[in-house]
This record gives C-alpha cells, sequence and structure tokens, in this order.
C-alpha cells in the first residue's frame, strides 16, 4: 500500500477516534452534543489507516487515539498502541484518568510506554459537576495522585494538565464579557493566580499521600513563587511550555485553555478572509474525515475512510485549499470556529481586525 506524508497536507497529528464512548460529559466539551456515543471503529479500518502513514515523514509527530472520547474504554486500546508503535510511529495516550485505577491499564501503559497526558482541567470541589460526574473530587484525585506514585520514576513519561485562562488582568477579562467576546467556560478559574492557588492545592494533597513524593524545600519554593517563576506559556506548542515537575517522568502544565463548543455555540466571523493552519487530522469512529480537532459531527467531513483511502481524500481538496489560504470559500463551521461567543462579539472582532490592516 502506498504510503503518505501528512505533512504534506498540513498535518503533522493523526486523532483517531477508536470509540464514540466517554465516561465524562463535560460542559467545555462537544462530547454531550454528539449524536454517536456509541460506535467503535473495526480494529482492522484502524489498522489500515495506521499503515497508509509514512513514518520516515520528519514532521509529523504522533498519533493520538482520541477525539472526544475516552480511550481506555476501548478494550484494543493496548493492541492499537502497540501495531502503532511496531510502525515506528509515536504515540500520545490522552486520558481523563478516571480509568487509571485499574491494575491492567497501569500495567500496560508501563509496560508500552507512550507519552501520556492526563486531561484533569478542573480541580475544584464544586466543579466535577461540570464534567458530568457525580463523584467527589477528592476520589477523583486520589485516583491521579495513587498513578503518579505507582508510575513514578519510570519510564512513563506523564503530563498532567490543568486548565488555564491566562486572563492576568481581570480588567481584560470583565471587558471581553462587556464585548461578548469568549472567556472560555465557567468551569475554570478566569484568572492565572487563582488557577495556581488551585495548582499549590494539588501539589499540597499529593504530598499528603506521600512524603517523599515532594520534598519540603521544594513545596516552600513553590509557595513563595508568581505563576510566571513557575511556568512558561507557548501558545503555538503545548509540548514546548515549561511546567512544574512532580518526579523526573511526571510533570504538571497549566495548559492554555480552550473551548471546545466554538462551532457550535459561537457566531460565525464577518471577515472570511482567513486562513486555518490547524496542524491536527481527526478520524472519527464512524469513519469520517475531518480538518479539524474540534469537529463533532460530519458537517466538514472530508470523505470516510471506510470509502476511500487517505491520500483519495485529502489530493486535490478544495476545502482544505481554501483553509490553508487567505482567500476562498469557507464552510460555516469554520467561521464559527473563527467567530466569538456574541453578535457583538463578532463586530468587535471584524472591526479590530480591520484597524490591524489599516495600519499595519
Amino acid at each position: 500500500m502506498e504510503k503518505i506524508n501528512l505533512s504534506e497536507f498540513g498535518f503533522n497529528i493523526l486523532q483517531i477516534e477508536s470509540t464514540a464512548a466517554c465516561n465524562m460529559a463535560c460542559s467545555f466539551c462537544p462530547y454531550p452534543l454528539k449524536e454517536d456515543k456509541i460506535t467503535k471503529m473495526n480494529i482492522d479500518d484502524i489498522k489500515l489507516i495506521i499503515d497508509q502513514i509514512n513514518h520516515d515523514d520528519k514532521n509529523f509527530r504522533y498519533v493520538t487515539f482520541s477525539q472526544f472520547n475516552e480511550p481506555l474504554l476501548d478494550n484494543r486500546i493496548f493492541e492499537l498502541i502497540e501495531y502503532v508503535q511496531s510502525k515506528g510511529l509515536k504515540v500520545l495516550m490522552i486520558t481523563n484518568g478516571l480509568l487509571l485505577n485499574k491494575k491492567k491499564n497501569v500495567d500496560e501503559l508501563i509496560r508500552l510506554k507512550p507519552e501520556l497526558k492526563i486531561s484533569l482541567q478542573v480541580i475544584e470541589d464544586n466543579k466535577l459537576d461540570e464534567r458530568g460526574l457525580n463523584l467527589e473530587m477528592e476520589n477523583y484525585a486520589k485516583t491521579i495522585f495513587d498513578f503518579c506514585m505507582k508510575i513514578k520514576d519510570t519510564e512513563l513519561k506523564t503530563t498532567i494538565d490543568i486548565g488555564n485562562q491566562y486572563n492576568n488582568s481581570l480588567f481584560k477579562y470583565y471587558l471581553k464579557k462587556i464585548l461578548g467576546i469568549s472567556t472560555g467556560d465557567p468551569s475554570v478559574p478566569k484568572s492565572t493566580n487563582e488557577t495556581l492557588n488551585k495548582f499549590k492545592f494539588f501539589v499540597e494533597k499529593l504530598n499528603q499521600l506521600d512524603k517523599n513524593f515532594i520534598d519540603d524545600k521544594t513545596l516552600d519554593f513553590l509557595s513563595k513563587q508568581d505563576t510566571r517563576d513557575i511556568f512558561e506559556y507557548a501558545p503555538n506548542d503545548h509540548n514546548k511550555e515549561k511546567g512544574f515537575k512532580l518526579a523526573n517522568n511526571i510533570e504538571l502544565k497549566l495548559k492554555h485553555f480552550w473551548y471546545g463548543r466554538k462551532i457550535s455555540d459561537f457566531y460565525p466571523a464577518f471577515d472570511r478572509s482567513f486562513s486555518c493552519h490547524n496542524p491536527i487530522l481527526g478520524i472519527q469512529a464512524d469513519g469520517n474525515v475531518v480538518p479539524c480537532c474540534l469537529a463533532y459531527d460530519n458537517s466538514i467531513s472530508q470523505g470516510n475512510i471506510k470509502q476511500k483511502n487517505l491520500k483519495d481524500i485529502l489530493e486535490n481538496n478544495d476545502f482544505l485549499k481554501n483553509l490553508r489560504s487567505k482567500s476562498g470559500s469557507k464552510h460555516i463551521t469554520c467561521r464559527k470556529c473563527m467567530g466569538e461567543k456574541t453578535r457583538r462579539g463578532v463586530l468587535f472582532q471584524f472591526l479590530r481586525r480591520k484597524m490591524k490592516n489599516l495600519f499595519s
């Protein structure tokens, strides 16, 4: 089978939704809006996709088995990870962490050593209901803490993400609200300092479980630092951001919060002269190929892998050409993604862009 370089089409990450199911229903995620929550992609179809990716593509980064699903709900996930690795491709495993209390999951992750990301996002007691959970935060956090102690100093490189809206100025935050510009989701703290306090709480709780996990000197250092002295924000590449090391292989990061329901909740941008260079190609559990990590339905499907191979779907694709260019028509879904929370927000966005172009 002919292999393709996904990076030639502008993609360096491949997200395959092996199952459509998730065990959370977060207020900031499109999952609760999805009609399909049960489909499992045929494992032979998944392997056929992997077989088409050229592992010698130097600009390709990794495969991950999530779009808006929880990959650990798929009992084939470790077979799939092993298959991808056997083809010389990297795997990033993204999980909400609820199932990291299962011995098999822990053992297999340690054995296969994919890069692991735990999407913790919210660490407040009263916010778990906004993730669709009837669960005490203490129990959820303990699962994460116990997992950290089991994998500490193994070769399993793990990042724990906590959502942060990087609103260092409350004046700017409330100005955005007045202007109708998105400020994210209420489940995420509105200021960086507020997030940092929650972050410190997380570390102290972890230390209560294991006094040897983090030494007193590090805790003392943490209590006296400003966020900007600990973290480094890299807006275009989360992997380049500096986090806080909990162990040699475990890092806690503040992740720039990305509101996932933009294409359902936002008003479409007036200005269509935008380009999108999203590097993530998504393949949904039903086989639809979407050039976007926010797509949860088939409104911008470019084709289905059950009917065509990836190369045929991506080649001579006018949708992609228009999306990558500032000229050409843009789909309403893409215009919503580039739009804002309210009509006045879209108007302000339009005027701001026009003024910027006028004086540039």
